[in-house]
């Protein structure tokens, strides 16, 4: 009994060790299948950012605060980054044109366009 478990764990250990090497000689060849050309290739997002900078709006947005909800107006439709106080991603907001509104933000103070907004 105990040579046919120690059988079928090298029988099992083979197997893993056939499809491990199967799985990695196939992510070889994906990776010499892919282009090489940068106009192909896009861009991951937010590679603009490194650590200690954040990001803004593409365009000029106006910010009011109303209790615990934030009135932002824009032109353009953008996307606006919110950050914490601590100066982590809290949200990434999608602005259309014109009056757009975040409710239920937590109360606390925000990073929005390098200026501190206070929800009270």
């Amino acid at each position: 009994m105990a040579g046919f478990r120690t059988l079928l764990r090298s029988v099992a250990l083979v197997a893993f060790v056939a499809t491990a090497t199967s799985l990695w000689a196939d992510r070889q060849n994906v990776r010499q299948l892919q282009p090489k050309d940068s106009l192909v290739l896009k861009a991951a997002p937010w590679t603009e950012l490194t650590p200690g900078r954040m990001a803004h709006s593409a365009y000029p947005v106006q910010l009011f605060v109303r209790g615990r909800s934030l009135k932002v107006t824009s032109r353009y439709e953008q996307i606006l980054p919110i950050y914490t106080k601590s100066g982590t991603l809290y949200i990434a907001m999608q602005l259309n044109p014109g009056v757009n509104w975040l409710h239920g933000l937590p109360r606390g103070r925000y990073r929005i366009n390098n200026r501190t907004i206070n929800i009270r």
